[in-house]
């Protein structure tokens, strides 16, 4: 067993984490109470990462170097993500707001969904870097809630005066991933 790879994984997954957790209480904005869905989010994310932490008592893949570039891939989206939209914060996922902006800078230019983008990058991350099989079942449940929880911000921009605006937008950026035009043009 390696510790060096074990170390340099769990510090790099935790960093990733640690900022995610930060992003829902210093960033992100809400209409009131956090929302049921994110409770349950926040609380399935929390086990599934205790889970992964336990996993690494056992080491880590031969692919870890992988987990740690999906890890730092995560994390730098999530910071550019921070940075496009610290003027006008997201409401958390799972929030019954109506939409009254839309952020089209930086990583919204290529994805509607940056900050669940992230979070699914560090979920594979997690996966590869896991020497556990079972260490899929994380993403594959994190991808699932996330892609649910966009499409009720689509469903939201639909309903709301800047549906039109939003459907242009829906045409040049990516759900989760950029649109291959977008991303020749960008």
């Amino acid at each position: 067993m390696h510790v060096l790879p074990m170390i340099l994984t769990g510090a790099d997954a935790t960093t990733c984490f640690a900022a995610f957790a930060w992003g829902v209480k210093g960033h992100f904005r809400s209409t009131g109470e956090m929302p049921v869905g994110m409770k349950l989010t926040s609380l399935l994310s929390t086990v599934l990462f205790l889970v992964f932490l336990w996993h690494m008592r056992d080491g880590v893949s031969a692919f870890w170097l992988a987990g740690l570039a999906l890890f730092t891939a995560s994390l730098g989206l999530f910071a550019a993500a921070i940075l496009a939209s610290r003027a006008s914060p997201p409401t958390l996922a799972f929030d019954t707001d109506q939409p009254s902006f839309l952020l089209l800078t930086g990583p919204y230019r290529y994805v509607r969904h940056p900050f669940y983008l992230a979070y699914v990058l560090f979920w594979l991350g997690t996966a590869i870097a896991a020497h556990a099989i079972t260490g899929w079942i994380a993403p594959l449940l994190m991808t699932g809630l996330y892609v649910e929880a966009a499409t009720r911000e689509e469903r939201k921009f639909a309903n709301s005066p800047l549906a039109a605006a939003y459907a242009q937008y829906r045409t040049r950026a990516g759900l989760f991933w950029p649109r291959p035009r977008t991303m020749i043009a960008g």
